[in-house]
């Protein structure tokens, strides 16, 4: 607030005040800061973005995708449009329309196990069990505590019917990270089934 005293019209300083009052839970206030962003730059990729997000968090699945579509359009290579664009239509049952994104989102920043883990979601929601369980896998190498490719790697070996110890290891240890999940209690019983 102080920079923008200084400089009213600094699509940064407003742009950043936005995600301030977002992390702050003022959803109202960050809307209007990022209005003011676009009407100073409207192809600011980061501010639609940010108007996106809002929406995502407000539960607009549509308008978040509608925005993150004309950032994704201004600049097609933003790790975080990629992966959002990806992860929401995914939820809208758009797998094929999500891929892509998801696909890009994994080679700007291959140190991120989120896209790996939602592409292998994807597969594994399509009966693809052993192209998830190389995604899982990617994305458990880069975060070994990361409960849902644990356990979707675990789901992955079981659908293959192989490598069923290892199976097992993954689906208790998704379990003791999310006691209360209980996705993951069902897989480590159907692997324990087995």
């Amino acid at each position: 607030q102080k920079g923008l005293e200084i400089k009213p019209n600094d699509i940064n300083l407003t742009n950043s005040l936005g995600v301030c009052f977002g992390v702050m839970g003022k959803l109202d206030k960050a809307r209007l800061e990022f209005e003011k962003a676009m009407k100073i730059n409207p192809n600011e990729v980061m501010v639609i973005y940010n108007i996106g997000l809002l929406y995502q968090i407000e539960g607009d699945i549509d308008k978040a995708v509608i925005y993150l579509r004309k950032a994704h359009g201004i600049e097609p290579y933003v790790f975080e449009v990629e992966l959002l664009l990806g992860h929401l239509l995914y939820k809208k049952g758009e797998s094929d329309q999500a891929m892509p994104h998801l696909d890009t989102a994994s080679r700007i920043n291959p140190k991120s196990g989120l896209a790996f883990r939602m592409k292998g979601e994807i597969f594994l929601a399509d009966n693809l069990p052993e192209k998830a369980g190389l995604e899982f896998n990617k994305a458990i190498k880069l975060n070994p505590s990361d409960a849902v490719s644990l356990s979707g790697y675990a789901k992955s070996l079981e659908l293959q019917k192989k490598n069923l110890n290892i199976a097992l290891t993954f689906a208790r240890n998704s379990v003791a990270l999310e006691p209360g999940n209980k996705l993951f209690k069902k897989r480590l019983k159907a692997i324990l089934k087995k």
